[in-house]
């Protein structure tokens, strides 16, 4: 059955079949073909995987992140992100990468954080001497910052399937979050330094203008994770708090949301929400089929027997990960890699916060890898280009100043699990 399940995902995958189908073509096939479980046991899977309380924070979240959109807050971040950092060597594209670091603690999406980040930023990139090619780049790589910085859907997904805490989750995405958009601003800085005339100077009022302007985005983190340690509501709720600070922001206090826009938001977050629940419902069904033939445990045992110590795991697993990246986005990649980790994370005394993370910012980088990273494509988009003008040296230079923050996340899994057991 096992071979026979790899196989159809294979051929379907190939065929260009969209992942969840193919999740679940291989899967429905192979429990047919080879057992007695009845057409029934699938349907009942499928709706049984999507009945928890927890993943009511997935449709919320991605409300919260388009009334935040278009609710104004995006300009407005971007603007106090150019009074801080926009004056340096580089600046509009460091401002790329903070700008999307703030955005990603509203949307938990990186497709929303490139989409309504790099649509304001493209036009001043450009107009202000940054070629093309840089300039989407910079701004497919800046948003699966959106994943990384919570809240984050994909932790959402990884702490439901490893049963761990989606707080401390959460709370461990912060400095490595931060280390990323150094790491990466560095290039930008070079970069700036060789091709771009800096013509304006830091001004300390201007901070505190655009300060002002975006200090109701700012705290909405600190009103979620507070709430959330605070014990007041649970993650779930956190969610449905954001929507409403949401609306209220939009509509009481920037007064740019209006009906029309609130349906966008709707709609748009209705076919999100659909796509990725799809996704874990089909891939649930691979899971059980996998769990069936007890796959998890023989990978478990043979990267036992092949890594020595943790350090080997991790760099087996790191590898993985990186070349799943490359095909997979990173919710079903999540789903279907979680239960098949678990038990070597915990035979290892790896920590399931900071595996979680690492995990995380892995399948991030794998959104900007080719040959089918989503951020790509989205970048590709703003400016009706193709995605050989965003895979070019520049996207190169990023990713790999991302593989060097995830080979110190991996030799240092302190630095993620140091805010965790701070807020314990």
């Amino acid at each position: 059955m096992a071979a026979a399940l790899f196989i159809i995902f294979l051929a379907a995958v190939v065929l260009g079949i969209p992942i969840c189908f193919s999740l679940l073509i291989s899967a429905s096939v192979s429990l047919i073909a080879f057992s007695d479980t009845p057409m029934v046991f699938i349907i009942q899977k499928i709706f049984t995987s999507l009945d928890s309380f927890s993943m009511m924070a997935i449709p919320f979240f991605m409300i919260a992140g388009g009334l935040f959109d278009k609710g104004g807050v995006s300009k407005r971040l971007v603007d106090f992100a150019n009074s801080l950092v926009g004056w340096l060597p580089g600046g509009l594209a460091i401002v790329t990468f903070v700008a999307s670091a703030f955005f990603g603690a509203i949307s938990g999406s990186a497709s929303a954080t490139v989409a309504a980040i790099g649509s304001i930023m493209l036009p001043f990139l450009l107009e202000e001497g940054y070629s093309l090619k840089f300039s989407l780049a910079t701004i497919a790589s800046a948003g699966f910052l959106g994943i990384i910085i919570p809240p984050s859907i994909p932790m959402v997904i990884y702490s439901i399937a490893a049963s761990t805490n989606v707080g401390d989750v959460f709370t461990g995405g912060f400095i490595p979050g931060i280390m990323l958009v150094i790491a990466m601003s560095v290039y930008a800085l070079i970069y700036g330094r060789k091709h771009i005339k800096v013509t304006r100077k830091f001004d300390i009022r201007e901070v505190w203008r655009t300060f002002k302007g975006a200090i109701w985005a700012l705290i909405m983190p600190v009103i979620i994770l507070g709430g959330i340690y605070g014990g007041i509501f649970t993650p779930t709720e956190a969610a449905g708090v954001a929507c409403v600070y949401g609306l209220f922001v939009g509509f009481v206090v920037y007064r740019e949301l209006n009906l029309k826009k609130l349906f966008e938001i709707m709609k748009s977050a209705v076919s999100s929400t659909s796509m990725i629940m799809m996704i874990i419902a089909c891939a649930t069904v691979f899971a059980t089929v996998l769990t069936r033939e007890m796959i998890p445990q023989m990978i478990c045992k043979w990267i036992m027997n092949v890594a020595q110590n943790q350090l080997q795991f991790m760099a087996m697993v790191m590898v993985l990960l990186f070349i799943v990246g490359m095909f997979l986005d990173a919710a079903p990649a999540v789903m279907i890699l979680t239960p098949i980790l678990t038990p070597a994370i915990e035979a290892f005394g790896i920590s399931k916060i900071a595996f979680g993370v690492i995990m995380i910012v892995n399948l991030g980088i794998g959104l900007v890898t080719p040959p089918v990273g989503m951020n790509l494509y989205v970048a590709a988009s703003l400016k009706k280009a193709g995605v050989e003008d965003v895979v070019c040296k520049h996207l190169w230079c990023y990713i790999l100043c991302c593989l060097v923050v995830l080979a110190l996340l991996v030799l240092f899994p302190g630095i993620v699990t140091f805010l965790p057991n701070l807020m314990k």
